[in-house]
């Protein structure tokens, strides 16, 4: 009788710890995306600080009134003139968001590792039983998940087929955002998990092996 083949991604109707590393994952993708609004924030900051920095280096403050009545002179008429001060409205009205953004990002980034804190104290429950156990190194695990997780270094930890597909979205999530998105959430989220789980003698860790995608 042949085996039957296991689904991609977790059946509907599934509860218990299975579910629980699901609801983690999805929340560790979201983390990530939070922390790329974040990180897009504070470049935009740093290149405007950059930006202004250099032309008070050019001494005194540029008048945007005397560059529109230059620009009229010289003969380019009322459009440059016009399309300066567009441009320096869209710079300081994007500046404004970009601090908006960054604020409330890295306080959206706190409020949702709050909130895997709490749901790995559900998933590491010592009381519920693992459906499919699985021993790790743990100090390999975690280093290997947050710094080459995104290319499958926690999975090749724990021997995984599955670690290789993950080497490849790693290696085309350089140009493919959302595939380096799902991996760097995904692994993000199995090694803080795995923070939470108490290494034996030998500093193993004993943990699920979730088989499923997302």
């Amino acid at each position: 009788m042949e085996e039957k083949q296991k689904p991609v991604f977790l059946p509907k109707g599934t509860d218990g710890r299975y579910k629980d590393i699901m609801i983690l994952h999805i929340q560790g993708l979201i983390l990530v995306l939070v922390l790329m609004i974040a990180l897009w924030a504070s470049v935009s900051i740093l290149g405007r600080s950059i930006l202004s920095m250099f032309m008070d280096s050019m001494g005194d403050s540029v008048d945007i009134n005397s560059i529109s009545e230059s620009t009229e002179i010289i003969g380019f008429g009322s459009g440059i003139s016009t399309g300066i001060k567009v441009f320096m409205a869209v710079t300081k009205a994007l500046g404004v968001v970009s601090y908006i953004a960054a604020f409330a990002s890295i306080g959206g980034a706190i409020y949702i590792i709050m909130k895997m804190k709490k749901q790995i104290a559900v998933i590491v429950d010592p009381l519920a039983p693992y459906e499919n156990p699985v021993r790790v190194k743990k100090a390999k695990f975690v280093w290997l998940g947050f710094l080459l997780g995104a290319y499958g270094g926690h999975l090749f930890a724990l021997g995984k087929k599955k670690a290789w597909i993950y080497l490849l979205m790693g290696i085309l999530g350089m140009q493919l955002f959302p595939l380096f998105l799902y991996t760097t959430g995904i692994s993000f989220a199995d090694a803080f998990m795995a923070c939470f789980i108490d290494k034996d003698d030998e500093g193993y860790i004993e943990m699920e092996d979730y088989p499923y995608w997302i």
